[in-house]
């Protein structure tokens, strides 16, 4: 016989025999016993509607430094119009926003943010079909105002320092 021929059968054989030694190893497995899957008892709660996040704008008009309040800054804000609206408002003074689809018009919001040595950003934009007016109070000061013309974003935003 061939050297060739006898180094291929050995190796077939090696093969074949760490086969049969791993099944006798390893043993063969039964199929996986089916498992009962109940409904669940309370129906699934529905999920939330996304919120986008978006950066701080730089003031669109500059004001007067605006004092916190005792126990912190009181923020309203305010969108004046008719229809409805798209806003957009920071609810914490940290830079992350809200948006609310729809909203009728006249809005307005009260916030009450813990006093921070440093002074918070506050931010509201709107669009609407018509006019539409954005105004923020900082503890019962206007601090931010803006117009704009029918179908244009009104824009109030800026750190209040």
């Amino acid at each position: 016989m061939d050297r060739q021929l006898i180094g291929r059968f050995a190796i077939a054989g090696i093969a074949v025999a760490a086969v049969t030694a791993a099944v006798v190893i390893l043993g063969t497995d039964p199929a996986p016993a089916p498992v009962a899957v109940s409904a669940p008892a309370a129906p699934v709660p529905q999920r939330a509607p996304d919120r986008t996040v978006t950066r701080t704008l730089a003031p669109t008009t500059s004001t007067a430094p605006v004092a916190p309040a005792p126990s912190g800054w009181q923020i309203t804000y305010e969108l004046a119009g008719s229809g409805t609206a798209t806003i957009v408002y920071d609810d914490n003074g940290l830079g992350l926003v809200h948006q609310e689809l729809s909203v009728p018009l006249p809005w307005r919001k009260t916030l009450t943010w813990p006093k921070t040595a440093v002074a918070p950003t506050v931010q509201l934009m709107g669009q609407s079909s018509g006019r539409i007016e954005c105004r923020i109070s900082v503890n019962g000061v206007l601090a931010r105002s803006a117009k704009a013309a029918d179908g244009e974003v009104a824009n109030c935003a800026g750190r209040l320092s």
